[in-house]
């Protein structure tokens, strides 16, 4: 019947008629194409007078002359918009079926079937132009190589592009108009539900009131995505979501938190009382095939479509919203950026800054991570430049802590009270959420029991199904009472007199507390940036001497001088009273070792840090001074008593090197005494018989070392190594 109104209506008009002029033998001879298309599931379910109108056009088909095995039916686009050839495969296998050369007629109700863009519909006709392929609809046959029909074909596709640009236009604007006076309805984040007069409300379980203020709870504690989803997990805290779409449409489901959820949470602006709509918008540059969903991007506040504060109710102040908002910006990882709480050993990554070019230093590891440096390199990596300057980590993290430290001292007892009171208040969120959890275990069970009590006993086939859900239930409640049981013992809602007075007595001795083990370098960069903003930092080249301002989050300031290693003596800013000073001792008399332990004494700083000055050091620096100790080759006779000698005459006596007579000293194989302990000088005691038994002992160790390495090739004996 639909045929035939088909075929009567395009008749009266003499164009799908079979002696038409238009249709030839070999078009016949080729497959007659009868594409089929519906824009929206929701038109396949209400309009299917529509779909039973086009699956007829294959009855004309055979009207015009095409046998049944030669028409193809297209019908792979229903539900689908024909606003661009993206997505459709349906009308992708026509084009090809057409650029083969096996199509000599398409038939469709309408133009705007086959598609609303005139980018993908010139294309069809230049295809169907240059294969001779037909183009029907109800309104007659048209020829797409024919100039008239050509015409009337690209002002059809003309018109269905205007009349979808027109359609969606209306509906946008009414979508604005709508949101702009804050009744437009929208997927509603965690926490949040529409109520019976089309408002935005709080979520009416309790439980998930809880969980969402409790997240920006431990966002505020934490300051990161990850520690705040690392917190739930701990804790087995689930995110209670509303299912917004398929048969179970608004009821409550418990999901594990993830790492998008929390993200999308804070940044929502719905969470501070503020009616939002147009943050993500449609950018077609960034749209990328296949995929429908992509190209929204973030937009800045004065480019939303609607921004109405104080519409909703609120989670958090708007203040507190753009505390967040800061925060999670400063955590990327990014140069101007603080960044979030790492856990490698520079505790001021990211609070130090550059006195001269007021950029932020990032910290260099080397090593095994140890090591590490603040060093002013963006200008170089950037534009070449000359790196502004360098520090050392370690010096500069002590001094800063130090600082610290002494700034918390006087609060340790408003630290120890406010410590207790928000572990007990952390403990009783916890404790109240294992409380409603075991709750809706508990209804859950109780619910299972009255379905199966509800079910009529001959019923088995129900009854048993009901039966083993019942069973599930009180499982898992049980198994849930059982846990909760566990997290009261091991932490109580109530903090006890000893955990109480340990954390007084914590707080009270804030350094023990810093420098314990259990603390970790991730706490002492929390703490740091409790109370601190920035640091900037100074080198005063090329000495050891680092000028350092501390600014503090109350905003106050705190400048000190930080000593850092050098390479070089002739760097520190103390070079040159040390070398004064030590051509002094050295013109007094003092040897290497005692100079080198008086210049100790005195406070002068050694190059690198946690070195002194020894006597090689103090040697070195009295010959790049050409300064050497008053001390002549040979003492008085009548400083020394019978048979003593000094250790330089015992030495030429013998023809014995220096090491070889102070290790015969050192071993007592030599008798000697110390004449000055000051000094360090040495008397040797020896009669003229020692003196030969020591030059024997001496040519008979060479000897047989000699003997040794060139017979058997042995290395050299004790004896003889000692006496060498």
């Amino acid at each position: 019947m639909i045929t035939r109104q088909l075929t009567d209506r395009t008749a009266s008009a003499g164009l799908l008629d079979c002696r038409s002029e238009k249709i030839h033998a070999w078009h016949r001879d080729r497959l007659a194409i009868v594409y089929v298309r519906q824009s929206t599931p929701q038109q396949i379910l209400d309009h299917q007078e529509s779909a039973r109108l086009q699956y007829g056009l294959a009855s004309t088909a055979q009207t015009l002359g095409w046998s049944e095995r030669q028409i193809l039916v297209i019908d792979d686009d229903t539900g689908q918009s024909g606003a661009t050839a993206q997505g459709r495969a349906g009308f992708q296998r026509l084009v090809s079926e057409v650029s083969l050369d096996q199509v000599g007629i398409i038939l469709g109700v309408e133009m705007s079937r086959l598609a609303r863009s005139n980018k993908d519909w010139h294309q069809l006709l230049e295809l169907c132009a240059l294969f001779r392929t037909l183009i029907a609809d109800l309104d007659g046959i048209y020829d797409p190589a024919q100039y008239n029909d050509r015409l009337l074909l690209g002002l059809k596709g003309a018109m269905s592009e205007a009349e979808l640009h027109i359609l969606k236009q209306r509906m946008h604007l009414g979508r604005l108009s709508k949101a702009r006076r804050g009744g437009l309805r929208f997927p509603l984040p965690v926490g949040y539900v529409w109520d019976a007069d089309g408002e935005i409300a709080f979520d009416p379980d309790e439980q998930a009131r809880e969980v969402v203020r409790l997240v920006f709870r431990t966002f505020a504690q934490r300051g990161t995505v990850g520690g705040v989803v690392r917190y739930l997990v701990q804790h087995q805290v689930q995110i209670g979501v509303r299912v917004r779409e398929g048969p179970g449409k608004g009821q409550l489901v418990w999901r594990r938190p993830c790492h998008a959820t929390i993200r999308g949470m804070l940044k929502h602006p719905l969470y501070a009382g503020a009616y939002v709509y147009g943050r993500r918008q449609h950018d077609a540059r960034r749209a990328q095939a296949g995929r429908p969903g992509s190209g929204r991007v973030t937009l800045p506040r004065e480019a939303w479509h609607a921004f109405l504060p104080g519409q909703v109710p609120a989670y958090l102040s708007w203040e507190e919203y753009e505390a967040n908002q800061a925060r999670v910006a400063a955590n990327r990882a990014r140069l101007e950026a603080v960044g979030a709480v790492r856990g490698g050993a520079a505790l001021l990554a990211g609070l130090v800054i550059c006195a001269r070019c007021q950029l932020r230093l990032p910290v260099h590891y080397s090593g095994d991570h140890r090591q590490y440096r603040y060093a002013c390199t963006q200008l170089h990596h950037r534009y070449a430049a000359p790196c502004c300057q360098s520090i050392p980590g370690p010096c500069l993290d002590t001094y800063v802590s130090d600082q610290v430290l002494l700034a918390l001292q006087p609060a340790a007892l408003e630290l120890s009270l406010l410590a207790a009171e928000r572990v007990e208040e952390e403990r009783a969120t916890l404790d109240r959420l294992w409380q409603q959890r075991c709750e809706r275990a508990a209804y859950a069970a109780d619910r299972a029991a009255r379905q199966f009590q509800a079910c009529e006993p001959e019923n088995r086939l129900v009854a048993r199904t009901l039966e083993r859900a019942w069973n599930e239930r009180l499982l898992a409640r049980q198994q849930l009472g059982e846990e909760y049981h566990r997290f009261h013992q091991h932490q109580p809602r109530l903090l006890t007199a000893e955990e109480r007075e340990a954390i007084r007595r914590l707080a009270a001795n804030i350094p023990a507390l810093w420098a314990a083990a259990s603390t970790t370098a991730a706490d002492r960069k929390d703490i740091i940036r409790q109370v601190v903003e920035r640091v900037t930092v100074e080198v005063r080249e090329p000495t050891e001497q680092v000028a350092v301002r501390i600014d503090w989050a109350d905003g106050g300031q705190t400048e000190g001088l930080v000593l850092r290693p050098v390479a070089r003596l002739r760097d520190l800013s103390t070079y040159r009273p040390l070398c004064e000073r030590i051509t002094a001792l050295t013109r007094a008399g003092l040897t290497a070792p005692a100079i080198a332990a008086c210049v100790n004494e005195e406070g002068y700083r050694h190059p690198h840090a946690n070195t002194r000055f020894h006597e090689d050091c103090i040697r070195d620096l009295q010959r790049v001074l050409g300064v050497r100790p008053d001390r002549p080759f040979a003492r008085p006779r009548a400083e020394l008593g019978a048979d003593e000698w000094w250790p330089s005459q015992v030495r030429h006596q013998l023809g014995i090197p220096e090491s070889t007579l102070y290790n015969w000293i050192q071993r007592g194989t030599v008798r000697a005494r110390r004449l000055d302990q000051r000094t360090g000088r040495w008397v040797v005691t020896a009669t003229a018989e020692e003196l030969d038994r020591l030059r024997q002992r001496h040519r008979e160790g060479r000897a047989g070392a000699m003997r040794s390495r060139w017979t058997t090739g042995t290395p050299l004996p004790a004896d003889a190594a000692e006496d060498q």
